[in-house]
């Protein structure tokens, strides 16, 4: 056999190999998973984290991301409905003080209307021509200035009217939105939804694990609570690889953390789409379900790394 056709058979060998084994990390299918919230910018930065390997139960802390920004505008939305209530209560007052100011002109109005009127009615030969005229003329200056008291009145109290309603529709409008961005500051605060054990996730593109100070995008996957039961292996198979495996072909799993373990599985899902992982190189990787035979007679444990063969294609 010559050199040339050597290192043609090596290479399909190393690539059928290379098909048939990869590696993946033991969760369980009852996980819980923390993402990077929708932020600004969509980059946060994680202030505070659970120790990872802790055992949380439901309600307990996870993970906080950096809201000082939202601390700000939460700040000022509480200042401007302040202001708002302020400058609502100010003008409130103003308005009853001209309503109260109003009621008394209008009284004035009927009183002054009323004597008016009697007089008016006293006829002219007891108070002579002219008398009567001009209280016949003061009748009817009472009678407008009655009716401009009563326009006035129904004015300020409609003017009231408004002003409550422009006071309570932007009070709750004020305070929807303050609520809406202290609902986002509390959106950065992450907790248990179940009980289990803390794994953080890695940085896709640089495979480290995340810590404290450590940004992410939206979306991101920062770290995940799994229980130890019904355990499984998430694993990642580059493009290439695709072709060769199939759900339901079986394989046969071992864990670096327990050498003389192996388990027996299927793999139960394939991702319909492949995503960068640039910590892993370059190309396309589908994430890959492994599901597991009697996984509860070996002590496994969440984050445990494993490495998956293909038994049967």
């Amino acid at each position: 056999m010559n050199s040339g056709l050597k290192t043609v058979l090596l290479v399909m060998l190393a690539f059928n190999c290379q098909a048939k084994m990869f590696t993946g990390m033991v969760e369980s299918s009852q996980t819980q998973v923390a993402n990077m919230p929708q932020v600004r910018g969509w980059q946060g930065k994680i202030s505070e984290m659970t120790d990872e390997g802790t055992f949380v139960e439901i309600g307990d802390f996870l993970l906080r991301i950096d809201g000082s920004e939202l601390d700000s505008t939460i700040e000022s939305k509480t200042e401007q409905l302040d202001v708002f209530k302020a400058s609502a209560k100010r003008d409130m007052i103003q308005i009853q003080i001209d309503l109260n100011n109003a009621h008394l002109a209008y009284e004035k109005a009927q009183v002054a209307r009323k004597v008016a009127e009697l007089k008016a009615n006293v006829p002219a030969n007891f108070i002579g021509e002219l008398e009567y005229k001009e209280r016949q003329l003061t009748l009817k200056k009472s009678i407008k200035s009655l009716a401009e008291a009563n326009n006035e009145l129904l004015a300020i109290q409609q003017k009231q009217r408004e002003k409550s309603t422009e006071v309570e529709l932007g009070t709750e409008q004020k305070e929807k939105d303050l609520a809406y961005w202290k609902d986002q500051l509390e959106s950065m605060n992450i907790k248990a939804t179940q009980s289990g054990y803390v794994i953080y996730a890695s940085h896709p593109w640089t495979g480290s694990k995340y810590q404290v100070g450590d940004q992410a995008n939206s979306g991101m996957e920062i770290l995940k609570v799994s229980k130890k039961q019904n355990m499984k292996v998430k694993a990642w198979v580059n493009a290439i690889d695709i072709p060769s495996i199939a759900q339901g072909d079986k394989v046969s799993v071992t864990f670096d953390a327990l050498p003389n373990a192996q388990v027996d599985g299927q793999i139960a899902a394939i991702s319909s789409g492949g995503r960068d992982k640039k910590d892993w190189g370059s190309g396309l990787y589908y994430e890959v379900e492994i599901s597991l035979n009697n996984a509860d007679s070996v002590p496994l444990l969440p984050g445990m790394s494993a490495l998956v063969t293909l038994t049967e294609t």
